[in-house]
């Protein structure tokens, strides 16, 4: 059955998989975080619980969207407390990736559908959700789950520039 859970360690194996698919096909639109630099099930704990965060960093609750019957890692979405400046502007509430070779199987627009249900119940409405502009794929589960395309803004980061979509919905 695919569902979305709090991280568990019977999926760090795909976990570590899926991030290892991200580097070899270059994907940098998200980025799964690296096992050997640290614990990640306590990383994730600290962010939940908003403890020793780095400077300008938010709270956060990762999920996983996972096969239980295959012990098989699919997704992970990052649902931000609130917005800082930076977030507000690129990033938003909602940060998601789906392992590459599960792209274009539906995956992403289901996670996000069940993380809106968690945010819910966080209370973050309206909720806002950023891709670069030319991330049509990311623009689609978006809409697909009801955003709408407040504005587009040129966004300077590490001396590079992107173009990024900022979508909004109102959940509460």
């Amino acid at each position: 059955m695919i569902k979305l859970i709090v991280p568990e360690e019977k999926y760090l194996t795909s976990y570590k998989e899926a991030r290892d698919e991200y580097i070899e096909n270059g994907v940098s639109t998200y980025s799964f975080t690296d096992t050997a630099s640290c614990d990640i099930f306590a990383k994730f704990e600290r962010y939940r619980n908003e403890r020793d965060l780095p400077p300008n960093r938010v709270g956060e609750d990762k999920y996983w969207l996972v096969d239980d019957e295959k012990a098989y890692f699919i997704g992970e979405i990052a649902i931000r407390h609130r917005l800082n400046e930076a977030l507000a502007q690129r990033g938003g509430h909602i940060g998601y990736g789906v392992r590459y070779s599960e792209w274009n199987r539906g995956y992403g627009t289901k996670m996000l559908a069940l993380a809106l249900e968690k945010a819910k119940v966080l209370r973050i409405s309206p909720v806002l959700i950023t891709c670069n502009d030319d991330n049509i794929a990311s623009a689609r589960v978006m809409e697909k789950n009801g955003f709408i395309l407040g504005d587009k803004l040129i966004v300077s980061i590490d001396g590079e520039t992107h173009l990024t979509r900022r979508y909004w919905k109102t959940i509460l």
